[in-house]
């Protein structure tokens, strides 16, 4: 047996926030980013030759989708068809009600997880007999525990897979909370998670991970992306990660610089080989005259002319440009820095306002505009709290 584990592919996603003088090819590249990625998915369903594609989850953006996605993925959903291959699909909390959305129907080899737990069954051509269970959200926010209403495996079948896209958490958290120890007395197989979009194991035997995303949607979803190839050893289902992201986010933090052409030549000694978009951070102290020179963008638009193409600087920015907030505090900079830069670069407005709320309103906090005026206020309010 042989299938693929992906999730979190976000088909539609913005890539707001990045700058506008970003060149036109990159552009491109980068709002096609995940529908390429996809494709690619679907090639190397047919030429790895897998029995199923398992997607647990947030195959779309959001719950509404252009004429043009859902003509993409019919036409890649029928690729498989015309291969033989099945698909599994659930949807998470950024396309929740996709399926009851006006769109094209979907291909005879699509099986659609309802609103609730459900079991489907395969039976392969090896004759084995494969279970898969799994749910759709029924809200933006799944407070409720649904593992608890998964069946546990039986004897009937060869192999019991579970879709599920939630995270560690108690009743009453946002996504679906589950723990491992409530997985494992199911029996399953393998758990194809999603919605954590950092790849990751949370059991080996049997395995329990999320695959993370097919392509990083922004400056902290560093490094490759992509999805695991599942294949039986022993009746032991193993998944192998295999890269797929047409672009990779990458970061580097320089800690010593002497000048600003010091800096630059940091910077073009890093090596890619694939398209990179890569965010610099100097925690270094710099001179007044350097400091002026990355506040002003000069030092950011002299670096970006010497790259090469396959190289896109996202930013500079320095370690005292966020905060010396709570300098004369007992905390370290450093860890309140990585703190607060996470909070806010994470912050995604569509998982706190209602889907009612105008388009306009979200893509303002999704931009750097918003989450840069989100932060000022943090800062304000932390300020005024300050003993």
């Amino acid at each position: 047996m042989k299938f693929i584990h992906a999730a979190d592919i976000h088909l539609g996603n913005p890539f707001i926030g990045l700058d506008q003088t970003l060149p036109n090819g990159l552009k491109k590249l980068v709002q096609q980013s995940t529908l390429t990625a996809f494709k690619d998915l679907i090639s190397s369903s047919i030429s790895e030759k897998i029995d199923f594609l398992v997607i647990s989850g947030d195959l779309y953006n959001a719950t509404q989708n252009s004429p043009q996605i859902q003509e993409s993925v019919n036409q890649q959903f029928e690729r498989l068809n015309r291969a033989d291959i099945a698909v599994f699909l659930s949807f998470g909390n950024h396309d929740f009600e996709a399926n009851k959305q006006s769109h094209l129907a979907w291909p005879k080899n699509v099986h659609v997880f309802e609103q609730s737990v459900e079991t489907k069954y395969l039976t392969l051509k090896t004759g084995e007999k494969i279970a898969l269970t799994g749910f759709s959200y029924q809200t933006q926010r799944q407070t409720k525990k649904v593992i608890n209403d998964f069946p546990v495996k039986t004897e009937t079948t060869d192999y019991h897979i579970g879709l599920y896209h939630g995270a560690i958490g108690i009743d009453g958290d946002p996504y679906a909370p589950f723990n491992v120890g409530e997985m494992l007395r199911k029996n399953y197989d393998y758990w194809a998670l999603g919605h954590i979009h950092l790849r990751q194991k949370l059991n080996d035997q049997p395995f329990i991970g999320y695959s993370g995303v097919l392509q990083g949607l922004n400056r902290k979803e560093v490094g490759e992306k992509g999805y695991y190839l599942v294949t039986s050893k022993n009746h032991v289902l193993i998944p192998k990660f295999h890269a797929i992201s047409p672009i990779i986010w990458e970061e580097l933090i320089l800690s010593e610089v002497s000048d600003e052409l010091d800096l630059i030549n940091q910077v073009l000694n890093y090596k890619s080989t694939k398209i990179t978009f890569l965010s610099v951070k100097i925690t270094a102290q710099l001179d007044n005259l350097l400091n002026q020179r990355l506040a002003s963008g000069t030092t950011l638009e002299k670096l970006r002319e010497k790259t090469p193409m396959n190289l896109w600087i996202v930013n500079l920015t320095t370690a005292h440009e966020m905060l010396n907030l709570l300098a004369e505090d007992n905390i370290d900079q450093k860890y309140w820095l990585e703190s607060f830069e996470t909070v806010f670069s994470n912050f995604v407005i569509s998982d706190y306002v209602s889907n009612q709320a105008p388009t306009f309103v979200r893509d303002y906090f999704m931009g750097e505009e918003g989450k840069k005026s989100l932060q000022n206020k943090m800062q304000q309010l932390i300020q005024s709290r300050k003993v």
